[in-house]
């Protein structure tokens, strides 16, 4: 009685299992993808408005409010999940979860590499790719939706399964990991 348990370091601290570290790692590679995602419309805007058909011009404005909306709808995907993961994790359980957030990210991956993938059809002012905005707005909100619910549940996935004594730490861990994109000035 009183003696170190046989778990405990030198130091008094537990060591952390490897399923700790391999669950939490998988659950920041889903924190990872929120950051890309985040930033991805930035640094390659003017080749993807190329590609789309929707490059700045003056005489016709309605192609900077296409893209417009091909870049905010991420806003609006990441909102609608926000208010409904906490509910979707706690019926399919938070690990199930986050690898439906996973899928999501490919999926409007996908979408949006997809959507270079169609002949540039100028059917008059602002039309640019048909099929491409389109494809490019699904994908933005499915990778929106996805980023949203990484920033309510993965916190929470992580904090329930670390030790008690580091769910504080682990816990805060995602917010501050997502900026992993940066651009260029």
């Amino acid at each position: 009685v009183g003696g170190k348990s046989a778990r405990q370091s030198s130091k008094g601290m537990t060591p952390l299992p490897g399923a700790l570290i391999a669950s939490a790692s998988g659950a920041m590679l889903t924190v990872f993808m929120f950051g890309w995602t985040n930033g991805a419309m930035n640094s390659p805007a003017l080749v993807m408005r190329a590609a789309l058909g929707l490059e700045h011009d003056p005489v016709v404005p309605e192609r900077d409010v296409v893209w417009g909306w091909c870049v905010s709808v991420y806003c609006l995907g990441g909102m609608l999940a926000c208010a409904v993961s906490a509910r979707l994790a706690d019926r399919l359980g938070r690990k199930r979860f986050i690898v439906l957030l996973n899928l999501l990210f490919v999926l409007g991956a996908s979408l949006q590499t997809s959507a270079v993938l169609f002949e540039r059809q100028q059917n008059g002012a602002g039309s640019g790719n048909v099929l491409g905005v389109p494809l490019t707005i699904c994908g933005r909100i499915l990778v929106g939706a996805a980023s949203g619910g990484t920033t309510v549940v993965v916190p929470a996935y992580i904090s329930e399964i670390a030790p008690e004594q580091l769910r504080g730490t682990l816990g805060k861990t995602p917010p501050p990991f997502p900026p992993t994109r940066t651009n260029p000035p």
